[in-house]
């Protein structure tokens, strides 16, 4: 019997700390855009759709945000969440979004407002997040596969 089970198809969007040298965090880790709904940040993403090729996925992300669908798509992180009573098992795939130099995507045609914030790295909540960033700063082709949000053997 399967269980349930949704599929995130997150971006890590990322401002560096100096645009000239966009992999030093010698003086600071970058920022990460999230996009902020109902008052809580969370990394830019959309549940995949049955049958939906996962690059279609992010570019629906790319789009929502005014930005390049990412070429080639890099999965960077996998980060599983096991079901919790009354909720679906969640899987979070993170693929590189690419950085901006500048303050963000453009505001929301509908409301004129911006819905999305640069949280610094250290402030983020997501543990998949910082590993994603970590494979971008070592070159790891490999990507971070979590359990319940830490590496598996850290269970």
């Amino acid at each position: 019997m399967t269980r349930p089970r949704q599929t995130w198809v997150h971006l890590l969007v990322w401002r560096p700390a100096d645009p000239s040298n966009p992999l030093d965090v010698s003086r600071s880790w970058p920022h990460v855009l999230q996009v902020v709904q109902d008052e809580r940040p969370a990394p830019p993403g959309v549940i995949l759709r049955p049958g939906e090729p996962i690059p279609y996925a992010a570019g629906r992300v790319a789009t929502a945000l005014g930005l390049r669908a990412p070429e080639p798509l890099r999965l960077l992180a996998v980060d599983q969440q096991p079901a919790e009573p009354g909720h679906e098992e969640q899987v979070g795939l993170v693929f590189d979004g690419g950085w901006l130099a500048a303050d963000g995507p453009p505001p929301c045609d509908d409301c004129g407002r911006s819905h999305t914030v640069w949280t610094p790295m250290r402030d983020v909540g997501r543990v998949a997040l910082a590993h994603a960033f970590r494979a971008l700063l070592t070159g790891r082709h490999t990507s971070a596969v979590l359990w319940r949000g830490g590496l598996p053997d850290e269970r």
